[in-house]
């Protein structure tokens, strides 16, 4: 067998049909053949093939459990799943696959079309992929199958056994011939004449030393030694726990950097992909890191002359950090008997740092789960690391993350540049828990980026020195937007503070920031409602504030209403306006 090194251009050109060859097979499972990308996928097995066979005779695939091996190297590593090549020949029984030059591309579409057919083993399609591949006799496509006959019964040679004498016999079954005289058919004469034989060509002939009768009791010819079976054991499992891995790895890496197709381009990534997700679901966080390491600086040395590259590892990026690509992860943070001290889990720390900072949707609501308190603090650092990476990012999360968290955020938020770190803090005003919204919004105003209504939940706020502030800084000038915001608090009943003092406040702030267009509101709520409410203490409360309300517009309409208001029949509506006049 030649030995081929990773490097060497016919590796590569192998390599490069069997990405082709799995990601056509794979998408025949999700199109019909006459689907556009069906269509694509072909063509590029089609090309890869062609451009193989021009150079050399024939390409001929190894089938291992879920790999393809082209001289004696992994070129594909698959997984157990109904869609994956590799799988598929393997469970089917085919040995090797092999493909001659001239062959054309109905051959091809054919052969994907043949494995999409036999891809589900039911009892309604009890056909395989070897006997459709006999059926066919493609004159470009040849392949081996497992002789299963040929694993039941083990071909030996019985040439070297001989019958034994009947002095050995007799010693050995002595016994049986005696014991029961009247059940057998041969007395000892003929017993003798049977061992003796009737066959001239055995006359002269002597038996060896050490005879073996294959019909001797107590004869295991199939068992194996204790030291056999040892032996044998261990060869197995070293071949069920072998991790190529790292192999796949570098491979993909390699035909990356020299891939100047772009398709090709992103079926490589797709690859590198499944091979970063796979070695995160096994715990290997080391070679995890070294897809990623790689990954960027490939991506450096592309900035200057494959731009079209850039938004595909963005891509790659994007996808790895997304909470379904994470699952794995997720079960082993969640697992109180990881430990947070290893080799692997400081490899897992560095992966997530490389990540996109898009990772802090996914660890940030994990964190409080997390059983391990060391386990957290080193999450926390990571999402500490992201949140100084985009912060941005960071303030779109910080609904998610728990108080101990964000006050942990604190420092890192006032280290940030003025307009990252304000961005934070206005999350963090907002935030759930009291305490964080309370040390947030004492930042926000000594450095004076108090906004009214960006804030204006907090006008619901349990802390009454917080909404105080709020209906000050609303009232503090004429403002539209403030003057719609609490026309429609109070007109919806958004308020969920029930005290008549933060009802009567909301009414003053809106008399302070609006404008004519809330006279005809207000008016409707002092002079309105029914006789049946007309008492309710809620409603007194309500035409009061309309009072106030119209009292601090300061525009002559409103003050006209009022008066009119004082002087009218109707007694709540009376002591609403006399009250705001100050009567």
């Amino acid at each position: 067998m030649k030995i081929l090194r990773s490097s060497d251009p016919e590796l590569k050109g192998v390599f490069n049909f069997s990405l082709a060859f799995a990601g056509a097979v794979k998408n025949y499972t999700l199109y019909p053949a006459d689907h556009a990308i069906a269509k694509k996928h072909l063509l590029n097995f089609s090309r890869h093939l062609t451009k193989f066979l021009a150079d050399y005779e024939c390409l001929r695939l190894d089938v291992e459990k879920n790999s393809l091996r082209y001289a004696g190297e992994i070129v594909y590593q698959g997984s157990a799943e109904e869609s994956d090549i590799a799988y598929l020949l393997g469970r089917d029984g085919v040995q090797y696959l092999e493909f001659k030059r001239g062959i054309e591309l109905w051959e091809m579409q054919s052969l994907l079309k043949l494995i999409n057919e036999h891809r589900m083993l039911d009892e309604e399609n009890d056909g395989d992929i070897v006997t459709a591949l006999w059926e066919q006799d493609y004159p470009h496509i040849d392949y081996k199958a497992i002789d299963i006959l040929a694993l039941d019964a083990p071909a030996i040679d019985f040439s070297g056994f001989k019958v034994a004498p009947a002095q050995v016999v007799s010693d050995v079954e002595q016994d049986d011939f005696s014991d029961d005289s009247s059940g057998s058919g041969l007395d000892d004469a003929g017993v003798d004449d049977f061992l003796a034989g009737s066959d001239d060509s055995l006359a002269g002939e002597e038996a060896p030393s050490v005879a073996l009768t294959i019909t001797a009791k107590g004869n295991d010819l199939w068992i194996l030694s204790p030291l056999e079976r040892y032996e044998l054991e261990k060869m197995v499992a070293e071949e069920e726990q072998l991790d190529n891995t790292d192999n796949v790895i570098d491979i993909l890496l390699i035909i990356l950097v020299v891939q100047n197709d772009q398709q090709d381009f992103i079926a490589t990534l797709d690859f590198l992909q499944d091979r970063f997700l796979h070695a995160c679901k096994i715990h290997r966080f080391d070679a995890a890191l070294k897809v990623l390491n790689n990954l960027l600086k490939i991506r450096g040395s592309f900035s200057g002359k494959k731009q079209w590259a850039l938004p595909l590892f963005d891509a790659f990026l994007h996808t790895v950090s997304r909470a379904e690509s994470l699952r794995e992860l997720r079960r082993l943070l969640l697992d109180p008997e990881t430990r947070p001290y290893s080799q692997q889990m400081e490899y897992l720390w560095r992966v997530l740092c490389l990540l996109s900072p898009e990772v802090l949707f996914t660890l940030g609501p994990l964190l409080p789960d997390v059983p391990s308190a060391k386990i957290r603090q080193a999450l926390s650092s990571v999402i500490v690391h992201h949140g100084q990476r985009a912060p941005e990012i960071l303030a779109d999360t910080v609904p998610l993350f728990d108080e101990e968290l964000c006050l942990q955020l604190l420092p890192v938020a006032r280290k940030m540049p003025t307009d990252a770190g304000n961005k934070i803090f206005l999350a963090m005003a907002l935030h759930d828990s009291p305490v964080v919204r309370s040390r947030a919004f004492g930042i926000l105003e000594r450095r004076n980026r108090l906004d009214p209504l960006e804030l204006f939940p907090l006008i619901n706020d349990g802390d009454r020195e917080i909404r105080q502030k709020i209906l000050a800084l609303l009232s503090r000038k004429k403002n539209e937007q403030c003057e719609e915001r609490l026309l429609a608090y109070l007109q919806n009943g958004e308020n969920t503070i029930r005290e008549k003092d933060h009802l009567v406040a909301c009414y003053k702030a809106l008399g302070g920031c609006g404008s004519t267009r809330s006279i005809s509101v207000l008016k409707e709520i002092l002079m309105g409602g029914k006789i049946g409410n007309m008492f309710s203490r809620e409603a007194l409360n309500h035409k009061q504030g309309a009072a106030v309300a119209l009292h601090e517009l300061g525009i002559a309409e409103a003050d006209q209403i009022l008066k009119e208001g004082a002087a009218g029949i109707l007694p709540d509506v009376r002591l609403a306006c006399k009250k705001a006049l100050g009567k």
